[in-house]
């Protein structure tokens, strides 16, 4: 039996993040899981003819709803036929505030003052 195009861009993104797919997942359902299992990610992949806003903002909402509290939830969507390389990475701007932004609970970039106190001699 042929491999589906989609099954194999989950088993892809999955090694690209030090994963594996999840596989059909029927337990629950109120949201169900990310299709990859990666350490720290709740990811959704979609692999769409015609990939649009509304297509983008699902699937991260999507990958909002299988998070928990402590993976960053965000969605590769891939144009058919397009080159892995182009897919895309998305994430809805209030959770990347939420991990990344001024008021995140961990700071993963230095603030404005600390880099100006870094480059005087």
């Amino acid at each position: 039996m042929p491999d589906r195009s989609w099954k194999a861009l989950e088993r892809r993104v999955a090694t690209l993040f030090g994963g594996r797919r999840r596989g059909a997942y029927t337990g629950s359902r109120a949201g169900g899981r990310s299709d990859v299992i990666a350490r720290g990610f709740s990811i959704e992949c979609k692999l769409l003819v015609r990939p649009g806003y509304a297509d983008c903002l699902e699937a991260a909402r999507q990958a909002e709803r299988a998070a928990s509290p402590t993976e960053l939830a965000i969605a590769v969507v891939k144009r058919k036929r397009a080159e892995d390389r182009d897919a895309l990475v998305v994430m809805r701007l209030e959770t990347f505030l939420a991990w990344f932004g001024p008021d995140a609970a961990v700071p993963v970039v230095a603030s404005l003052d600390e880099l100006e106190q870094r480059a005087m001699p």
